[in-house]
């Protein structure tokens, strides 16, 4: 096509000026007179000048693209030394070093020698800012910056032990080149770690909890242990590891396969402490320590064992979990002034769960007295059953008053309720009329990120402690919340709605600081007939009546939840914080702002004594002050309802992270969540050789893997990589061809208007 198009170009061009060119011979031979030489050449550049031209228009009018490819093979090899902390904890730095030096090249190669540790440079430059340190290993990096600069391969002189944000592997890959790696500071031989940590995912406050800490040891021998035995290098700051060891007469339960022992190390957990021997050979110790947590919420239970002399991982020894502590008993007030044959049936439900303490004021007329107490400051929820609201108005201005300043309570719907000013100010407004059933209950969007609520499947396989819907009674009848609807901007969220009609059933709301929940449908307690089939599994009434009044009474309950990546945290390592927000209905709750400041947990630190620092200079309590100011930094949301930040490296100590949620001029809410700093540096947590990773490093880039032990002198067994190399010329998409378009054709208008030919 362009060579078509261009002979047409030529064609019109050579008629454009056929007076100029073929007009020369007839003046001469009418006039006899010859043309000057200089004007002959001046018209032949005029044609060149339109045809060159009117080839750029018609290039960029058809959008012809020139391209050419060819390869392009370097010699270069690039030879990185690892000049980590970990290479040098284990001495294999120098090793190394005299490795990169008389490396066998190829004949035809060339080598270039790189350092590297937290970023990459050429050992002959002066060394970087970032690379004087080496406190982190960032292998990912260096294959990046080395790859850069397009060098033939790369020999990776490195103990493999990678803590870089960037996937190692994936970087050799994208280089195009063969990776040799070799490997330094020798296979594992000796270690001790924790295994794990088992207690409980959710845990009462108050109570004594078993906590099981599982010890693995392995390699050590009598003959080669060190003088000195353990050596305490994982203790974390802050913990209290004196004066609140709680005793236990039981001994570690050791399954050993190497009989002969030869010392002793010491597990922590939480300020206890337990003596575990080591045996030579491998061995599996179960370590048991009771816990007692007073605080509700997210906590961090972590177990740190004393690091032993010639270990080649320190990475195993702490390990944590993550546990969630619930108030210990709730206090559950039973009210209700019209007492029907569901009345037992509801009061032996609630009295099933032992964490819920029940007491009752039941009146057959409309009249009640508190004359036991029932209804004090320590009622954490109310459950108000059908009630009338008629006589005694200082019981029910003291619920009303109790629940506006953060109890919960529970507004079970019936023939009889009729609630008046005070229970009427709870639900902000009148109650609609008796309406007829039958009204199958059917979960709604905003219920389902409630876990009481199971399909039928899994509610079987766990036993029975949800609710399956499909099994249970539809109700007789309703009384509605005008406005109720999950259709009007209101309070009310609905949980359940009728599969009729879609009317409400289970709705929850707000009055002041404390929660409710109402449910418009009718008879509730016929739903505590399912434990009659199944006397072992939990009735649907109990499993709802339990998870209700655990929602009332918990303050931490909300829609909002943080998280960070790993409770346990290497010093050096960055923290990664998430955040997930569901709105009022079960969506993604996008769109909000999203703050979190992340402050040193007080009760990590010791306590000073009395008219000192604790023996501290000026400067270590300084040092200490500063590392309890709060540090926030805002999170982005990076999905549906998902909000994520990092922060750099943070001193060691235990820390607490609190995002604050909310709009441009409200807050929604807030969720907390706790992390350890570890004293002990990422860059040494784990020294000695990973080989898996030197090896798929390798492997991915058609390299080969040595040991530095029985590194091969031959070097023709190395080979080069090449680059495919393009260059690609489109007119459309180049700015300076349009300049040139006009220069030209601006150049060629006057130079004719100057020769007279316009």
């Amino acid at each position: 096509m362009l060579i078509a198009v261009s002979a047409i170009l030529l064609v019109l061009g050579v008629l454009a000026y056929r007076r100029a060119l073929f007009g020369q011979a007839a003046s001469r031979k009418d006039k006899g007179q010859s043309r000057s030489r200089k004007a002959e050449v001046a018209d032949v550049g005029l044609l060149v000048l339109r045809l060159v031209v009117l080839l750029l228009f018609a290039a960029v009018f058809i959008g012809a693209v020139f391209s050419r490819a060819w390869t392009e093979r370097s010699r270069r090899v690039a030879v990185m030394l690892d000049i980590s902390e970990s290479m040098t904890a284990v001495g294999a730095e120098s090793a190394a070093a005299a490795v990169a030096e008389v490396f066998p090249l190829p004949t035809e190669g060339t080598g270039q020698e790189w350092v590297f540790a937290d970023s990459a440079e050429v050992r002959s430059k002066k060394p970087a800012a970032g690379s004087q340190g080496a406190k982190r290993t960032r292998i990912g990096v260096a294959l990046k910056t080395v790859g850069k600069t397009r060098p033939g391969a790369v020999v990776l002189l490195s103990d493999g032990q990678d803590n870089g944000d960037v996937d190692a592997v994936a970087a050799a890959r994208d280089i195009g080149v063969p990776v040799y790696t070799v490997g330094f500071g020798g296979r594992a031989k000796r270690n001790a770690g924790v295994g794990r940590v088992v207690l409980p995912a959710v845990v009462y406050s108050g109570e004594t909890v078993e906590v099981q800490v599982r010890v693995l040891t392995t390699g050590f021998d009598a003959e080669n242990e060190p003088p000195g035995g353990a050596v305490s290098t994982t203790q974390t700051p802050g913990r209290k590891e004196d004066g609140n060891a709680v005793p236990d007469p039981s001994s570690p339960r050791t399954t050993e396969h190497g009989m002969k022992g030869i010392g002793t190390t010491r597990i922590r957990l939480r300020g206890q402490e337990r003596e575990v021997p080591i045996g030579s050979g491998t061995s599996e110790q179960d370590v048991q320590f009771r816990l007692v947590f007073d605080r509700p919420g997210r906590q961090i239970v972590e177990a740190s064992l004393d690091s032993m002399t010639g270990e080649s991982n320190y990475a195993d020894n702490r390990r944590s979990t993550t546990v969630d502590v619930k108030p210990g008993r709730v206090r559950v007030a039973y009210v209700t002034n019209r007492p029907g044959p569901g009345t037992r049936m509801m009061l032996r439900a609630l009295g099933g769960d032992e964490r819920i303490q029940v007491e009752s004021l039941v009146a057959v007329s409309g009249a009640l007295s508190d004359e036991r107490g029932v209804l004090n400051a320590g009622v954490d929820a109310f459950i108000l059953d059908d009630v009338v609201e008629n006589g005694s108005p200082a019981v029910w201005q003291s619920v009303a008053d109790r629940v506006q300043a953060g109890a919960g309570v529970l507004l079970l719907a019936g023939p009889s309720f009729q609630p008046g000013p005070s229970i009427g100010g709870i639900v902000s407004g009148p109650i609609g009329r008796l309406e007829g059933g039958p009204y199958t209950p059917e979960l709604a969007s905003a219920g389902s990120v409630l876990p009481w609520w199971k399909p039928q499947s899994e509610a079987a396989q766990s036993g029975g402690g949800e609710v399956d819907l499909g099994r249970v009674p539809p109700f007789s009848g309703l009384r509605q919340l005008p406005g109720g609807d999950s259709s009007s901007t209101n309070r009310w969220s609905a949980w359940l709605v009728a599969r009729e009609n879609g009317v409400p059933l289970l709705m929850e709301g707000k009055a002041g600081r404390g929660k409710v929940v109402y449910l418009a449908g009718y008879p509730l307690w016929r739903w505590g007939f399912g434990s009659q089939e199944n006397p072992e599994q939990t009735s649907p009434l109990s499993a709802l009546l339990t998870g209700v009044v655990r929602y009332l009474a918990e303050s931490d309950t909300s829609p909002f939840w943080l998280q960070v990546d790993r409770p346990d945290i290497y010093q050096g390592q960055r923290v990664h914080l998430t955040a997930r927000a569901v709105a009022p209905d079960g969506r993604p709750w996008t769109g909000l702002s999203v703050m979190v400041a992340v402050r040193t947990d007080s009760s990590s630190l010791r306590p000073s004594p009395p008219g000192g620092d604790g023996g501290r200079s000026e400067g270590e309590g300084a040092d200490r002050r500063r590392s309890m100011k709060p540090v926030s930094v805002p999170m982005t949301e990076t999905g549906a309802g998902v909000y994520e930040a990092s922060l750099e490296a943070l001193r060691p100590g235990q820390y607490q992270a609190t995002a604050l949620v909310g709009t441009a001029d409200t807050v929604l809410g807030m969720a907390t969540t706790e992390f350890a700093v570890a004293d002990q540096p990422v860059e040494l947590a784990s020294t000695g050789m990973n080989e898996g990773l030197l090896r798929a490093i390798a492997e991915a880039s058609d390299g080969r893997f040595m040991s530095a032990d029985s590194l091969a002198r031959e070097g023709s067994q190395m080979t080069f990589g090449s680059y495919e190399r393009r260059l690609v010329f489109d007119p459309r998409r180049a700015a300076w061809v349009y300049v040139l378009i006009a220069l030209l054709a601006g150049a060629e208008w006057l130079m004719r208007r100057r020769r007279g030919l316009l």
